[in-house]
């Protein structure tokens, strides 16, 4: 299968941008606390380190020869291009300290020629107002006499100055600084959600399923919009009134599509698995067999999820009902233990799982009696249906594989990551087990909806005491 890297190669555009904005969406609080925090910090490392410089500026016209010359373009790009040496030679140096009767020179000065004109433009930047413009006016009576013997007789007029600098430029230097940690901020933000996009990449289109393997593609089942109550159960059971009509007929059509499989490979014997837990498999195996059995179908549903049986929870069954796990210990028969829906008006049998009270081993899946078991419900029902634990995580589900013809892997809209798909796949493959197709449950953003059934990471999946996942 392909890795991360590959896959992005394939990607096109407009699939990058999706999945780029869909990870900024789940990562946009780490974006923003990252664009925010170094912002902050930028504020305040300027606040606490800047250095106040203030900078005098005049705008000087240059004049070739006495006052009364006129003004001399060439000679002021002279004395632009000059400045540079004549300021390293110390001349100038000299001349401005002792005019200022400093034995340093306090401040910075730069001087620029206006291109195509006679203009200069003279700056001193240095932490005194006052002494940046006393500089100022020094630079401007003493440079034109430093630089007579390079360029000749000029004298300079003052077009325009600055006067006294009063604002050191702090506001703009802080606005600056803020604006730069920020961007930095953002920039490792965006990092982040690239990161995460390659990282944990979820289907989320049958697009995506697609691209994972060319087995069927059986349909959509859309979000449920369930509300919670208390003391119900939150399942999805179509046998109750008021169920949504989008999700009857996607239903209806992935039962027509599995059936109409069933009937052109002659097969009997289905699981449903999927990746992880809370990816909606028992609901849709439940809903599926109460489908099928209304289309003249015999149908047996049986719960071999023996870690955490979960059909009682949707047909609202007492947990004490003996279960499979009765069955293949010999506790009690199969006439007790399966319960009939033909009062409903359905043709429908269904094997709950191990009572709630009793820990049961897996291993009675793979056992003679389950064998057994399977090969006599083949001579009375059309369909078998095997509600089985999550191929990627367990290796419950590979103990019926010898007994089913063929597999339905569910996939949880934007749940489970691509990898951990693949290899649920790879483990049914392994086991020769044929998949049937894909059914992506929950649409987009199928994750947030009620009404399927989750697992958790303190179900009995799980040693570890991590917090449960909810849907």
């Amino acid at each position: 299968m392909s890795t991360a890297n590959t896959e992005l190669e394939k990607m096109d555009i407009t699939q990058f941008i999706d999945s780029f904005l869909h990870a900024l969406k789940r990562t946009w609080i780490i974006v923003l606390v990252l664009t925010v925090a170094c912002g902050v910090a930028s504020w305040l490392r300027v606040r606490n380190s800047y250095v106040p410089v203030y900078k005098a500026e005049a705008t000087v016209a240059v004049y070739a020869g006495d006052e009364s010359s006129g003004a001399d373009a060439k000679s002021a790009q002279q004395l632009g291009t000059v400045f540079p040496y004549i300021l390293t030679s110390g001349v100038l140096k000299d001349v401005i300290m002792a005019d200022m009767g400093v034995k340093s020179l306090p401040g910075t000065i730069k001087v620029t020629n206006i291109e195509g004109t006679n203009l200069l433009t003279i700056s001193v930047s240095t932490g005194n107002p006052e002494t940046a413009y006393n500089e100022l006016l020094s630079v401007i009576n003493n440079y034109p006499r430093v630089a007579e013997y390079v360029v000749g007789a000029t004298h300079m007029e003052i077009v325009d100055d600055s006067g006294i600098p009063k604002d050191s430029g702090r506001a703009v230097a802080v606005r600056s600084t803020v604006l730069k940690g920020s961007l930095l901020g953002l920039a490792l933000g965006l990092l982040i959600s690239a990161a995460y996009m390659l990282m944990f990449r979820t289907v989320r289109s049958s697009r995506d399923i697609r691209s994972l393997s060319n087995v069927e593609y059986l349909g959509t089942l859309p979000v449920y919009r369930k509300k919670k109550r208390k003391n119900t159960a939150s399942s999805i059971n179509i046998m109750e009134h008021n169920v949504q009509e989008n999700y009857l007929e996607a239903l209806r059509l992935i039962r027509t599509r599995v059936l109409r499989r069933l009937e052109e490979n002659g097969h009997k014997v289905i699981m449903v698995t999927s990746s992880v837990p809370g990816e909606g498999k028992t609901t849709i195996a439940a809903n599926l067999a109460i489908s099928m059995s209304g289309k003249n179908k015999k149908v047996v549903l049986i719960d071999c999820d023996l870690r955490n049986p979960s059909l009682q929870e949707i047909f609202r069954v007492p947990e004490d009902q003996p279960g499979i796990a009765d069955v293949l210990t010999r506790k009690a028969k199969l006439s007790d233990a399966a319960v009939s829906y033909e009062d409903y008006g359905m043709d429908l049998v269904v094997l709950f799982g191990s009572r709630g009270d009793e820990k049961v081993r897996p291993e009675l899946l793979s056992g003679k009696n389950m064998g057994k078991l399977i090969d006599g419900l083949k001579q009375i029902a059309d369909v078998i249906i095997l509600d089985t634990p999550p191929s990627a995580m367990l290796v419950d589900a590979m103990l019926v594989s010898k007994y089913v013809d063929e597999a339905l892997y569910v996939i949880m809209c934007d749940y489970a990551k691509k990898s951990v798909v693949v290899n649920g796949i790879q483990e049914l493959s392994a086991a020769g087990v044929e998949i049937g197709g894909f059914i992506l449950n929950g649409g987009r953003g199928g994750s947030g909806s009620y009404g399927y059934h989750s697992y958790g990471y303190n179900s009995r999946y799980y040693t570890s005491k991590q917090e449960e996942e909810t849907e």
